[in-house]
């Protein structure tokens, strides 16, 4: 860290931010760096801010703030348990606050891809070591002493050679006074005290009483309410509707044509705009729209496979390439084939989107929940030419978000909304609007190919991905980017392996779902390795072994699975297991499926994993995230979307089911101890589960599984 000068713009900011008190942070460059910047000023009754993320009163009250947004991952209390480690204070003695939205304080704010732990470790580490030493060099000048014979320990500064001793509340004026250190000492992992431990988080007793504020519970003054008809064919686009005869219903103030951007793609819909949900819900169901859907009603979940299955049979361009594969498979005659079909998923958050705006002449503001606050700002800005500051971004909690709140598409159409009635505008969205409209995650096919040498090693493999591409859903470009192969183990270790995508282009709006391509190609990839096992005789789980040996995290996750799960045990009449391992945003994942023959149908009733993430902030949750990733992945397994007349068929849970909580099998998690910095753990857990599934069922019955979801095929019990 180090000093910088900044503009009087920002020191205005700044300054206010820190309630007249001096602001020291780690605030990121746009070059990616750190610095720190002192700002001195008078103190006030707000207490003084040490840093961008902790303020400690005179009395003693000590806030922390986090700057993710809380979708239930448990940002919310890990990011300050990793500053709360390094202050040296009880993380359940402090207060936690979200933190406000602001790139320029604390850059990416984003939470999405599980990055936020492993993002922001080093950063977060530093501000609470920061601010602790500038507590302990208070108290040494206070007493006149060195500050190398003080140390911090429970929110107090203690002297070694006397009895003196001092809380942080007594320090805080006097540390704010001081330059924040350019290297602060971290501690060793040996003498972590917080990190690692599984400490009650702070937000679930807020979540079960009712306290926590959600996006659905708030309120403005003067607020209207909107209910969007939209073309259940995505791209449809308005031709006429009955306007006059809704606005004579009851509390109705407007009705209006609104529009929002979904990855380039214009989407249309009419607003009902009035006093209350209900009214403006009921005003909705009594228009009637007249679409034109461009032709765009032919289209069926067939027709798309049918144009996937086509260009299947193209090259495809080079996304991975070790060796060459090409005279393998030139000179062979055994090659081993198979195809996989998974269908686009629906994010299914328990909250529905929803987003209030108030555009007024001079500034905008957005209330609601979002797993983006910065984007929101950064599209409420573009929108109406706003400078930042005249934006604001209040962010609550989310009822789920899995990718989905990541985009901004539903606050763009509340502006719409806002801009032309002159009014605070809340939309909230039906469930119908959420499982129909999308975006989803990418439907696509993948086929693969692969040669056994004479040791029943793998000697050549070629995996070839067909599907949407989320940043390349518009334009002429058609080539594949490398995120279409998101979940293919490349350190398998394989002499001649190739991967290849082929970029499809449709009207299906698709986006980030929990995992993204991880939650489709490892159903493939691993499904096929199995196949191959069986080809060559070998145990699956040995075969893996054998393709990662002295990996530094493979080996030891697919060790410790086989061992928890009793792999090498033999199977109870009428159950099988099957294995499947993953890596995900740098957390190694090893999963044990055990299935159990029931009359005609079959289910898990065991899911045993090992993981390997880095140093673990609060196993508690982990495993929280790691048995959510599980559950997500066996309904994904269980259930997709399908389309008809160019339109989604399933609208409602009563057609797209969630697991409940009766089908839900046992889940065992195992977290290998590690120093290494810290993983994601909020994804890890659910590339493996179709696969490892599909491979039980095959050990059990003899029937290959290459197609999802399993419902349709009346496999699983539901």
């Amino acid at each position: 860290m180090k000093n910088t000068n900044i503009n009087r713009r920002r020191f205005i900011q700044l300054s206010a931010l820190a309630g007249g008190a001096l602001t020291v942070g780690c605030i990121p460059t746009s070059d990616g760096k750190e610095q720190a910047i002192n700002l001195a000023s008078l103190s006030d009754e707000a207490g003084f801010p040490l840093n961008q993320f902790i303020k400690i009163t005179e009395d003693g009250t000590i806030t922390l703030f986090t700057h993710r947004p809380e979708m239930g991952q448990g940002t919310f209390q890990s990011m300050p348990m990793i500053l709360a480690e390094e202050l040296e204070v009880n993380i359940n003695t402090v207060k936690i606050e979200q933190s406000i939205a602001d790139r320029d304080l604390y850059g990416s704010q984003m939470v999405v891809g599980s990055r936020s732990v492993q993002s922001e470790y080093h950063k977060l580490r530093k501000m609470g070591a920061a601010a602790r030493e500038m507590l302990v060099q208070a108290a040494a000048q206070q007493w006149g002493v060195d500050a190398k014979t003080c140390f911090a320990k429970n929110a107090q500064v203690f002297h070694k050679d006397s009895e003196n001793k001092i809380a942080y509340g007594a320090l805080v004026q006097a540390a704010s006074k001081l330059s924040a250190p350019q290297n602060p000492y971290l501690k060793p992992v040996s003498e972590f005290k917080v990190i690692g431990q599984p400490i009650d988080r702070q937000d679930i007793p807020l979540k079960t009483n009712g306290e926590a504020i959600f996006g659905l519970d708030m309120q403005v003054e003067g607020m209207l309410h909107a209910s969007v008809e939209r073309s259940p064919v995505f791209l449809g686009k308005i031709k006429s509707f009955n306007e006059a005869e809704v606005l004579k219903m009851p509390g109705v103030k407007a009705v209006v044509k609104t529009k929002r951007n979904v990855w380039g793609h214009e989407r249309e819909g009419v607003a009902v705009v009035a006093e209350t949900y209900w009214q403006a819900y009921k005003g909705r169901k009594a228009l009637k729209v007249k679409w034109d859907n461009q032709d765009l009603e032919k289209n069926s979940t067939e027709s798309l496979f049918e144009a996937y299955k086509e260009d299947a049979k193209k090259t495809g361009d080079s996304l991975h390439k070790d060796g060459n594969v090409a005279p393998i498979f030139e000179k062979a005659e055994n090659i081993v084939e198979a195809t996989y079909e998974m269908p686009y998923q629906s994010h299914v958050p328990m909250e529905p989107m929803n987003a209030i705006v108030h555009v007024e002449k001079d500034r905008v503001r957005y209330w609601g929940a979002t797993q983006n606050p910065n984007g929101v700002r950064s599209q409420l800005m573009r929108q109406f030419d706003m400078p930042a500051e005249k934006v604001g971004i209040n962010y609550t909690f989310m009822g789920g978000g899995f990718g989905r709140r990541s985009q901004t598409d539903m606050v763009e159409e509340a502006a719409d909304i806002s801009k032309q009635v002159n009014a605070p505008v809340k939309v909230i969205w039906t469930r119908e609007d959420d499982q129909t409209q999308g975006p989803f995650r990418a439907s696509q096919i993948n086929t693969l190919r692969g040669v056994l040498g004479e040791n029943g090693e793998i000697a050549a493999l070629e995996h070839k991905i067909v599907a949407q591409e989320i940043r390349n859903q518009t334009g002429d470009d058609m080539t594949a980017g490398r995120q279409l192969m998101g979940g293919v183990n490349t350190d398998y270790q394989i002499p001649n392996f190739s991967v290849k995508g082929v970029l499809q282009k449709n009207y299906v709006p698709i986006s980030y779902w929990r995992a993204v391509y991880h939650s489709t190609n490892p159903f493939a990839h691993e499904s096929f390795i199995d196949e191959l096992a069986h080809k060559a005789g070998k145990d699956p789980l040995d075969f893996r072994l054998s393709m990662v040996k002295r990996h530094p995290k493979f080996e030891p996750a697919l060790k410790l699975v086989a061992e928890k799960a009793n792999w090498y045990e033999k199977a109870k009449a009428g159950t099988a297991k099957g294995v499947a391992i993953c890596e995900r945003s740098g957390g190694y994942f090893a999963m044990v499926c055990e299935v159990k023959q029931e009359g005609e149908k079959i289910r898990p009733i065991k899911i045993t994993t090992a993981i390997d993430l880095g140093i673990c902030i609060n196993p508690d949750t982990v495993k929280a995230q790691t048995e959510g990733s599980i559950v997500m992945g066996l309904t994904a397994a269980y259930a997709g979307l399908t389309i008809k007349n160019g339109a989604i068929v399933e609208q409602n849970f009563n057609t797209y089911p969630l697991l409940r909580y009766h089908e839900c099998p046992e889940i065992e998690t195992h977290i290998i101890p590690s120093a290494d910095d810290p993983a994601g753990a909020g994804e890890t857990g659910l590339p493996t589960v179709a696969p490892a599934l599909a491979n039980a069922i095959f050990n059990l019955t003899g029937e290959r599984i290459r197609r999802l979801p399993l419902d349709k095929m009346n496999i699983i019990a539901g």
